[in-house]
């Protein structure tokens, strides 16, 4: 499995071709966690854009953020710290929301965002 960050699910509803080509070729192996829902919605939608959007990636399995993501997350970047780096937690916590559920890669537009992380960023 692959997961998605915000970035891609930006693009991808927007139209970016390159989105889209990556879409069609993994959409199979995609999934999504709780925070990226949480993001995006965050963003300046109108409420068709929302249920779009909601809508679109119910046919994704979606993980939470529960207590391993927590672990797991407050791990990453504890490590982080500790070599002098950091990082956004939005992006530590999405990062280990996937990779408690055995997810190691992601599809972002950001990779550097990911770049302190032991999580494997693909780009499209």
């Amino acid at each position: 499995m692959i997961g998605a960050d915000t970035s891609f699910l930006i693009d991808f509803l927007k139209g970016d071709e390159a989105a889209i080509l990556w879409m069609e070729q993994h959409k199979d192996n995609l999934c999504i966690c709780e925070n990226i829902i949480y993001e995006f919605l965050c963003g300046n939608l109108k409420n068709k854009q929302s249920d779009i959007f909601l809508g679109f990636i119910s046919q994704f399995p979606v993980f939470s953020f529960d207590r391993k993501a927590a672990l797991k997350s407050s791990m990453l970047f504890r490590n982080a710290k500790r070599k002098g780096r950091t990082v956004a937690h939005p992006d530590v916590m999405i990062a280990g929301v996937y990779l408690s559920n055995s997810i190691s890669r992601i599809i972002t537009r950001n990779s550097k965002h990911f770049a302190e992380l032991p999580i494997e960023t693909l780009t499209y």
